[in-house]
């Protein structure tokens, strides 16, 4: 293992993901679109060309909906969403801090509610 990276991984473990250790942890976002809030993960901000898939990249599902830029990866054996790529910004994708056990998921309880129910549906 790299220590210049994190490594998070699924409930069941099929799936295993690495970013770099040296993004800015601060940045953590809830988002309150339709998906978003049903699932209620945390989120960490990461250029989506610096998520390395390091294992079971054939159990990601990809989920996309309304205007299909937005592309939500979970596993298809446990369910658990482990990044997405972002709709506003593409180039940056929302990492699930729940996925990474090296980081204190109870340190980030209080973090900010992104606006995604605003965006404009497309029919």
């Amino acid at each position: 293992m790299n220590k210049e990276r994190l490594y998070g991984n699924c409930h069941c473990g099929s799936v295993e993901f690495s970013i770099p250790a040296n993004i800015d942890l601060t940045i953590a976002r809830r988002c309150d679109c339709s998906l978003c809030k049903r699932r209620g993960a945390v989120m960490l901000s990461c250029p989506i060309d610096e998520v390395i898939i390091e294992k079971g990249e054939e159990f990601l599902v990809k989920y996309k909906w309304n205007t299909r830029i937005a592309t939500h990866n979970f596993c298809s054996r446990c369910g658990i969403l482990t990044y997405h790529q972002r709709r506003s910004t593409p180039e940056i994708c929302g990492v699930n801090v729940g996925c990474i056990d090296a980081l204190d998921y109870l340190s980030y309880q209080d973090v900010p509610m992104n606006n995604g129910s605003d965006y404009t549906l497309v029919e």
